[in-house]
């Protein structure tokens, strides 16, 4: 979890023990041939260093922060392919692409001006060939494929910019309410604010890019798959397709994910394992991120380190285990709102502040989501019966709430003691 590897800030660095621990090494060091290609947002280290033996497409560190989307490498290939991209552009605009976004007639999103075949994701997937074909023959692999998309800015290439039907987009139940009932820092945050010039035909349109950019991936995904079977290696590969979040996508009127959206739209992610050897099936119970190294380990055999906050799910691959976990937890902080400014520092979590920090707890059960707010209102939402979280409950469902927050302070006593001593006390609703 954030607490224990202290990446408590998308450029805050890994604790120094860790830079070359992890998921990479444990399958380096039982004999595989590791290698990491695509994004990678993990401050204070890299892939090389934390263990895989061969990398591509692996973003510009500038400034000490790792920056998703510009990667030097295709810069220059766009660049030879004929593309003008805007210099120090994070997002590796053309000056065409600042422009269409900024048209207040379709504010937020526009048609990428790089084709299809030259687009970032694309040219990751023949990044991702390229290092599978040097993969040794002796020697079984793991590999990642990290892209970017779908992820602001909102511009697919043609044709996935008009390729789903706008007719057919239903805007979230909770787009109706709109966020009023939300807490005063989450109506103040930019995530309403700077969508707030979107009307109803808007939100449609915009949603309609960002499901043309999870198209797009889709499409890159097939394209690994058919190199698989091309290898032959698709039926003695384990498939695993997942995100790191999710975007609200309209949801109470909001855009993107952020530290203060512990809503079921940015963290309830997708996750599909395919095993050559297993049957189909759909499980419901709740897992976390944490639990995917342990279960990859095992599902290959190698062995499990001791001390992860993860716990294996191997046996609900493909089987009929159900009860997984009785809750899943996230966590966001902001030391002193000073996230944004890190530069791949490491920080102790010791030194968090209630006073001079802020973090964010929620925890979600079968029926329930419980989130606390360390600057702000606890919600509690119900999500049987409110499955779109539009009412908060938290000042009627007492009992409920102490539950969730004795839970809570006993996942983050080691670390946030303070913390814990204040979920521990009756809640300020």
């Amino acid at each position: 979890m954030p607490r224990h590897h202290d990446v408590l800030g998308n450029w805050r660095g890994i604790r120094p023990d860790l830079r070359t621990a992890g998921i990479g090494s444990w399958f380096s060091e039982a004999g595989y041939h590791s290698f990491y290609v695509g994004k990678w947002h993990v401050p204070g280290t890299d892939p090389t260093t934390m263990g895989f033996s061969d990398t591509a497409a692996i973003p510009a560190v500038i400034e000490g922060k790792d920056r998703g989307r510009y990667i030097e490498d295709y810069r220059d290939f766009a660049s030879a392919a004929g593309y003008e991209l805007l210099p120090g552009s994070l997002e590796n605009l053309t000056a065409a692409d600042q422009l269409a976004l900024r048209d207040p007639r379709s504010p937020h999103r526009a048609t990428a001006a790089i084709s299809r075949a030259d687009y970032l994701e694309t040219w990751q997937t023949g990044q991702f060939a390229q290092v599978l074909d040097r993969t040794p023959d002796d020697q079984p692999w793991f590999g990642i494929c990290s892209y970017n998309a779908p992820h602001f800015p909102l511009l697919p290439p043609a044709p996935f910019d008009t390729l789903i039907d706008r007719s057919q987009i239903t805007l979230p139940p909770s787009w109706a309410t709109g966020y009023e009932s939300l807490p005063p820092q989450v109506k103040r945050s930019h995530f309403a604010r700077d969508f707030a010039d979107l009307d109803e035909d808007g939100w449609r349109d915009a949603i309609a890019h960002y499901l043309g950019l999870v198209a797009l991936v889709d499409d890159q995904v097939g394209a690994i798959v058919d190199l698989l079977r091309s290898r032959g290696e698709l039926d003695r590969t384990i498939i695993v397709f997942t995100s790191d979040h999710g975007d609200m996508m309209g949801a109470h009127r909001l855009m993107e994910k952020g530290h203060l959206l512990h809503y079921e739209e940015a963290v309830h992610i997708p996750l599909i394992i395919r095993h050559p050897d297993a049957g189909q099936s759909t499980c419901d119970g709740l897992v976390s991120m944490v639990d995917l190294a342990p279960t990859l380990l095992e599902l290959a055999g190698v062995t499990v380190p001791g001390g992860l906050d993860g716990r294996s799910f191997a046996d609900a691959v493909g089987g009929t285990t159900r009860t997984l976990r009785e809750f899943v937890t996230a966590e966001t902080l902001l030391w002193n709102h000073d996230s944004e400014n890190a530069h791949g520092e490491h920080k102790d979590p010791s030194t968090f502040s209630l006073v001079e920090d802020e973090i964010n707890l929620s925890i979600r059960n079968p029926t329930h989501r419980y989130i606390y707010r360390s600057q702000g209102h606890d919600e509690l939402f119900d999500l049987i019966a409110d499955p779109a979280e539009t009412v908060n409950l938290a000042s009627t469902q007492k009992m409920l709430v102490a539950g969730c927050r004795q839970t809570l302070a006993d996942e983050v006593c080691d670390v946030f003691p303070e913390v814990a001593d204040t979920l521990r006390a009756p809640a300020a609703l």
